[in-house]
Order: C-alpha cells, then structure tokens, then sequence
C-alpha cells in the first residue's frame, strides 16, 4: 500500500493515553475540498489517513500524534487522545467502494499490529451528532474483520 504524505497541522499530544480505537468517518465531500479543510488550521479538524475512492491512501498525522477527528464525544472519554481516525472519501449517497473497504481492513490490519486495538468504531457510535461513515453497516464490516 502506497501512503501519501500531506501534513495537516491539526494535532496535539496524547497526553500519554494509550490507543486503543479506530475512528471509521465518511469525509461527506470530494478528496481535493476534504483534504482542504483536514490539512487547514482554521478547520481545526484533520484525520490520521484518508482513504481515497481512488485507492489512494493519505497520511495526514503522525500516529504518535493525537489527530482533531473525534469531537466531544461524552460517552467516549479521550477520544481523539485514544483513537486512530481514517477517513473515507464518501459522499452521503455514496457507498464505500470495494478498493476503499480493502485498503481500509489492510490499514487496519497493519494498525493492530502496532496498537492493541479494542474498539473500531464509525464516528456515529460514539457521537450521537454524527451520521458517518455512511452506508458502511460497522457490525458486519468488524465481523469481516474477524
């Protein structure tokens, strides 16, 4: 898997919180206007990857980094401290293309292998204000990871 580098400057420390979870989101626009917004510091917003319908796979933010992805979510102390976020290129009414769902469980596998990951989440399930990642059913897709 090839990984393009493009710094978002929107990250902090992680105050020494362990990952321990994978954020799944939906960018709800095009790749060039989401990788924009994630990578400008007005925003205040970013990910770790965006995942591109494409095939192409971006790195926005270090892993050591925590990425601004998670907003409050308080159900989910620490989220973004805690979490990985990747992004899918997706527009509402788009479903996530095969080559997206493959690099995405191919990421993910790589990420487990560094980080004792416990939960993979879409953004939906632990922010009740959130719709995404969209037409991406999170129970069959962890089961497939399985």
């Amino acid at each position: 898997m090839r990984v393009i580098p493009r710094p978002s400057p929107n990250h902090s420390d992680r105050n020494g919180v362990p990952v321990d979870t994978i954020v799944i989101h939906s960018t709800a626009g095009g790749l060039d206007g989401a990788l924009s917004w994630l990578c400008n510091p007005v925003s205040k917003v970013s990910a770790h990857y965006v995942i591109a319908r494409s095939g192409d796979v971006y790195k926005l933010v270090s892993l050591s980094r925590a990425a601004w992805h998670a907003g409050r979510c308080p159900n989910f102390p620490n989220a973004n401290s805690r979490s990985i976020g990747i992004e899918l290129e997706q527009l509402p009414d788009q479903t996530p293309t095969q080559a997206q769902l493959d690099l995405l469980k191919r990421l993910i596998g790589q990420l487990r292998r560094h980080f004792s990951i416990r939960y993979i989440v879409g953004h939906r399930e632990i922010n009740p204000r959130k719709r995404d990642p969209f037409h991406l059913d999170m129970n069959r897709f962890r089961q497939e990871l399985s």
